[in-house]
């Protein structure tokens, strides 16, 4: 009777519905897990490898130099931050926040994305590896949304409202614990994520595998995705009125350093914003579109191949926001050839008391530029506390 029943399942044409056939007789012919998954996964499962291997070589030559730039660019983006005296501001905390973000990424996700490619089926570590993975995968992705977030709301109040920007100072100094609780909801957010994140690939025709996903994926789309940039949208189209107003009444009268290092700042995130966006909306659209697609549907086929897309760019994200810093901010630039140079003649101390002289002096500059009321002088000084970067 068994092997009748198999032989029909085999028969079928379609391959789901073949598919369908072995979902449904495997759990009544085995009662262990390993052999209903066997029974399930020799004719059902897609093959070891979803890519010919010279494609999988060159996929692979692209991760790996992802993981040594994201490595070296982050570290150093983490050392530039912490080391530097123009860069121990609130603004810099977000970027430290989002460089430690791409480094727990790439150590603990890219290793093991890399073998999956080349081994998808069976999964050679423990199942804690895997679901880990999807843990991290989760965290890491809704952290960066949610200190992008943080960053640009912060911009838009110091932009936008700078004498309410000045009396939120009290609660601007507690950033860090702030973005501590960004690690700890996006943590709990991702567990489940972590609970059903499987290295194998099971048709969803499999019994229970629906269980909850649909709307873990379609949740995190949309809170963790549409949601915080449909809001950083609006800010910035917010941001870039008051901006562009201002840099034109400017020019009638006088220049403007507060006005110049908002400008600045602005660039930097609006880069940072669009990179993210770029890099992540595939990653969120596969995702989602896995439950709408026929398995037997040419659309079907093309998913594996976005699937594969997707993860590169998710992971080309984690190198890309070192690159703009570089790119985009001469300050960061300067500041980065400056602590890499203390580093390597190895004269940190003496040179590191020079440059926290220099930022001293900057500032004292900046408190007493403006000899006109005493909250003026206070206000220049707390914006450009906060946005020297």
């Amino acid at each position: 009777m068994s092997t009748i029943s198999l032989e029909e399942c085999e028969s079928l044409d379609a391959p789901s519905s073949s598919c369908q056939c072995y979902a449904n007789l495997c759990p009544l012919l085995y009662n262990g897990t390993a052999e209903r998954e066997a029974c399930f996964m020799q004719p059902c499962f897609i093959s070891k490898r979803a890519l010919e291997e010279p494609a999988l070589i060159q996929i692979t030559i692209l991760y790996v130099l992802i993981f040594i730039i994201g490595i070296v660019g982050n570290l150093i983006t983490c050392i530039v931050i912490r080391r530097h005296p123009l860069l121990q501001t609130h603004s810099s905390s977000y970027l430290l926040n989002l460089a430690m973000s791409d480094l727990v990424t790439l150590c603990v996700g890219l290793p093991f994305e890399v073998v999956m490619n080349w081994n998808q089926y069976p999964w050679p570590f423990p199942d804690f590896v895997c679901n880990l993975k999807g843990l991290v995968a989760e965290t890491t992705s809704s952290v960066s949304i949610l200190t992008i977030l943080l960053f640009c709301i912060e911009r838009y109040i110091a932009v936008n409202h700078p004498f309410v920007f000045v009396k939120l100072k009290p609660i601007r100094r507690q950033v860090c614990p702030i973005l501590v609780v960004t690690w700890l909801v996006s943590i709990v957010c991702a567990i489940p994520f972590g609970y059903y994140h499987r290295a194998d690939y099971i048709l969803k025709s499999w019994p229970g595998t629906e269980d909850g996903q649909p709307f873990l994926f379609h949740f995190s789309a949309i809170v963790f995705f549409l949601l915080p940039l449909s809001v950083i949208f609006i800010l910035y189209m917010l941001i870039a009125f008051h901006v562009i107003t201002r840099r034109k009444r400017l020019r009638l009268t006088r220049a403007d350093s507060t006005e110049e290092a908002h400008f600045r700042v602005t660039i930097i995130l609006s880069s940072i914003v669009c990179a993210f966006f770029v890099c992540y909306l595939p990653y969120q659209a596969q995702r989602v579109m896995f439950f709408y697609l026929d398995p037997d549907s040419s659309l079907s086929q093309l998913n594996q191949y976005i699937y594969f897309i997707s993860g590169l760019l998710f992971y080309l994200a984690t190198i890309v926001n070192p690159i703009l810093y570089n790119l985009v901010s001469s300050r960061f630039r300067k500041a980065s050839k400056e602590v890499l140079l203390l580093i390597c003649i190895g004269r940190r101390e003496g040179s590191l008391s020079s440059l926290r002289k220099t930022n001293n002096t900057m500032k004292c500059a900046v408190k007493y530029t403006i000899a006109s009321k005493h909250s003026q002088r206070c206000l220049v000084k707390h914006l450009s506390d906060s946005t020297i970067i």
